[in-house]
């Protein structure tokens, strides 16, 4: 089943485009890397497929919804899209627990509920032992966990990924690709990472590479080697 579909999109700021007729479809437990060099236009197609940003033409689903015609996007990326910002977007008068909740109990989960669930989501990126600090106490690779958590929590068909592994070292990086990657085989979780980092990508079934806004290459070669 397609989780996420982009059918020839294009998404232009003034007059310079971003993206430039891009399709492209990611299927329930798939990990789909996206790579390209900066500027070619990964971010812009994350945003998109989790209804950030709207496309100037074409047409984006999530789970065969068309977005153009979702009034509530923030309930629907609430309840299908787990998004881990690449600047994190962590709210500082929150711990790290409650970060993890705020989108559950938005979407209207029972506090007792929601807190389970982040206790759950940041003890799987072991990062349990800083439930209740706040994010100027924890170091930048501890926020990047407890983002992480905040983006599994819950019932998610859909995880977008922004270089997630940027604040992590080389061993703490693969351990969440791990975790991605479970999540998908395990879950049938669909996953759209953004990476500069062939070691990452390795985990994906697909690579996607994007070049000036269009698809240049699409490998769909898992690179077992490289894991």
């Amino acid at each position: 089943m397609t989780v996420v579909e982009l059918r020839e999109v294009t998404r232009e700021h003034g007059q310079v485009p971003a993206l430039r007729g891009v399709s492209l479809k990611v299927s329930a437990g798939e990990l789909v890397a996206v790579m390209g060099p900066s500027g070619s236009g990964k971010s812009t197609l994350l945003n998109l497929a989790g209804g950030l940003d709207r496309p100037t033409s074409g047409t984006v689903l999530v789970a065969g919804r068309d977005l153009a015609g979702v009034k509530d996007l923030a309930a629907l990326r609430r309840g299908s899209v787990g998004y881990v910002f690449q600047d994190l977007n962590l709210i500082p008068s929150l711990t790290a627990a409650e970060n993890v909740m705020l989108p559950r109990e938005l979407d209207g989960v029972r506090t007792r509920r929601a807190r389970q669930e982040a206790l759950a989501a940041l003890a799987e990126v072991g990062a349990e032992d800083v439930a209740g600090r706040f994010p100027e106490e924890l170091s930048g690779g501890q926020r990047q966990r407890v983002a992480i958590a905040r983006a599994l929590a819950g019932e998610r068909r859909l995880l977008l990924a922004d270089e997630p592994t940027g604040a992590l070292d080389t061993a703490t990086g693969d351990d969440v690709l791990q975790l991605l990657r479970a999540r998908c085989d395990a879950a049938g979780v669909a996953v759209l990472l953004v990476t500069h980092e062939p070691r990452y990508a390795a985990w994906a079934d697909r690579v996607v590479y994007l070049r000036d806004g269009l698809v240049a290459e699409s490998n769909a070669v898992r690179l077992e080697s490289a894991r």
